[in-house]
């Protein structure tokens, strides 16, 4: 068998195809026959990349989450905010509603696997918070926009906070229970200075615990 010479190429080939199929069909629904099909690529093929659809989904989410850093990292040096508007800012587009639908599709079947959740929390600790909400802190701190002696600790709280027991389809809750989660984030988060979940935030998200809780 011929060796491919492009590798990478044919990697986001099938993660394309998978994404596609994911949002059309859902994760569920979808099959590892369904992505082949897709890629119009031999079985063989897919199995040098990929040994489950499972592989594939983990790496789909990660590229999913790469999108958004070019998006951190352009509010993180944006010299004309203040560090609690720039925090308010990558806080709102973590939760965009466009990224929020993709993730829907396929978060609820990987957010039982301890493998992809320990990956996610090694992401969120060792590279995002980090590299931006980590600065962006002590700016807010330098500027008076933020109130914390401890700018390291408190990003890690917020989004290890926020990517796990607020989000409905990490944690599954019911919408009243979210509101509540919602209620008790936005007083935690107002006593730093800055109010990070707004009335629309909140609404998308107790419409997610509702989404989840009639999937189930």
């Amino acid at each position: 068998m011929p060796r491919n010479k492009y590798p990478e190429q044919t990697v986001e080939k099938i993660l394309d195809a998978a994404t596609i199929l994911f949002l059309q069909k859902g994760y569920q629904h979808t099959t590892l026959q369904d992505i082949i099909d897709e890629t119009h690529l031999s079985k063989g093929a897919v199995y040098h990349h990929f040994k489950s659809k499972e592989e594939i989904a983990f790496r789909v989410g990660d590229r999913l989450g790469a999108k958004m850093l070019p998006i951190f990292a352009n509010i993180r040096d944006d010299s004309s905010l203040t560090g609690g508007e720039k925090l308010k800012k990558i806080f709102s587009a973590s939760l965009e509603p466009k990224r929020q639908h993709e993730m829907m599709t396929i978060l609820p079947y990987l957010s039982t696997d301890s493998y992809f959740m320990d990956m996610e929390q090694k992401d969120l600790l060792e590279k995002i918070v980090p590299s931006y909400v980590t600065p962006i802190i002590r700016q807010g701190v330098q500027d008076g926009s933020i109130k914390t002696s401890a700018p390291e600790a408190l990003g890690e709280a917020i989004f290890l906070l926020a990517d796990t027991w607020l989000h409905p389809l990490i944690r599954k809750t019911t919408a009243k229970e979210q509101t509540m989660r919602n209620q008790v984030f936005q007083q935690l988060t107002a006593n730093i200075g800055v109010e990070l979940l707004d009335k629309e935030q909140a609404a998308l998200l107790v419409q997610m615990a509702e989404h989840a809780q009639s999937k189930e």
